[in-house]
């Protein structure tokens, strides 16, 4: 399969270049600079590298040139210092890829999307039938415009389009969950929501990159979406459960703070207000955002991409969290989990 991809330095696109190739997948990633050093590492493993911009129709053509499938995994993410180039990125670079694919004559597009889409439910089991819909905040109504945006305009230029749906990502190349929860537990400053009794999504890299190959093969879905979790047959790990393995494993004190919800959401309006105020562009240690994640019962059903993709987890949340935070925190050695091209004729353990 000769496989385009976009955010190929991005954790999700860096791991599928190298899964892909290992199974004999021809890749071609677009990158903004391709002097950077994880953009070289790729092109050493024989993933063709291009250089451009998101919205750069000329490197989008290059990139797209041949291609059986577009794998589009380009997007800002978490809480923007910048809104209008958060939308910029993630709902018009949606948008050139799928014109450019159009162009291309490129019939497939696997959008990277996220449970984001879901808009903040506050409690139940969501599934892929819930609606989208958006929340105010910039990065979960950018990923909302964005998803709708691949179905409706794919749709209008006769591709098919499919949606992965992964809430926060662990593993490989993970530059944001699980090195920010390690700095915070160094720092002593984890805060815990109610005790942190709320179920926490999360999936292992590889577990994202087995679906989307496995979509990158069904032409004949276009138009579905499917959530990706480690657990499918069970409830998620706790927010506590999570944080105090990763605390374990990085053999760092656990997790003692806790407030209870209004008291946490007061104070993450006053930090961001304090930052503001300030002039501060970083993002404050606590946030809105945060308190509503670590709050939520909310658990995103995964049986879908089992159902109708074959899909089959290979590791559970608590033991992929601390196996990767070991090594993160240089507690073990570095874990490699043998990667398998998760295809309709393959086996998945």
């Amino acid at each position: 399969m000769k496989i385009a991809a976009t955010g190929v330095t991005s954790g999700v696109g860096r791991r599928l270049c190298e899964i892909a190739r290992e199974a004999g997948h021809e890749v071609t990633g677009l990158v903004r600079d391709p002097a950077r050093l994880d953009a070289r590492a790729l092109s050493r493993i024989g993933v063709r590298v291009v250089g451009g911009d998101i919205a750069d129709r000329r490197a989008l053509a290059d990139v797209l040139h041949g291609a059986d499938v577009v794998v589009h995994a380009a997007a800002m993410v978490g809480e923007p210092t910048d809104a209008a180039e958060m939308e910029r990125v993630n709902v018009g670079g949606t948008r050139a890829v799928i014109e450019a694919a159009a162009e291309a004559r490129v019939p497939h597009v696997v959008h990277v999307s996220s449970v984001a889409v879901y808009g903040r439910p506050d409690h139940g089991r969501v599934t892929e039938a819930w609606p989208t819909r958006t929340s105010g905040l910039p990065y979960e109504d950018t990923k909302t415009h964005a998803e709708r945006l691949a179905h409706e305009r794919g749709s209008a230029l006769g591709l098919s389009v499919i949606a992965v749906r992964p809430p926060m990502i662990y593993g490989p190349h993970d530059r944001n969950f699980l090195p920010r929860a390690l700095a915070t537990l160094r720092k002593r400053m984890m805060l815990l929501v109610d005790g942190g009794r709320a179920p926490l999504n999360v999936v292992w890299v590889d577990h994202v990159v087995d679906v989307v190959l496995r979509a990158a093969e069904r032409r004949d879905l276009g138009g579905e979406a499917f959530n990706v979790m480690d657990e499918v047959d069970a409830r998620p790990p706790s927010v506590r459960e999570v944080f105090e393995a990763i605390a374990r494993a990085a053999e760092l004190p656990l997790p003692r703070l806790s407030l209870p919800y209004p008291a946490a959401m007061a104070a993450a309006k006053s930090l961001a207000a304090v930052f503001s105020l300030a002039g501060r562009k970083e993002t404050p240690p606590l946030t809105p955002f945060v308190v509503k994640l670590l709050s939520r019962d909310v658990v995103y059903d995964a049986s879908k991409a089992v159902r109708e993709l074959g899909w089959t987890p290979r590791m559970r949340a608590l033991e992929g969290i601390s196996r990767y935070a070991a090594e993160l925190a240089g507690k073990a050695p570095a874990y490699q989990q043998a990667s398998r091209a998760a295809s309709p004729g393959s086996v998945v353990e």
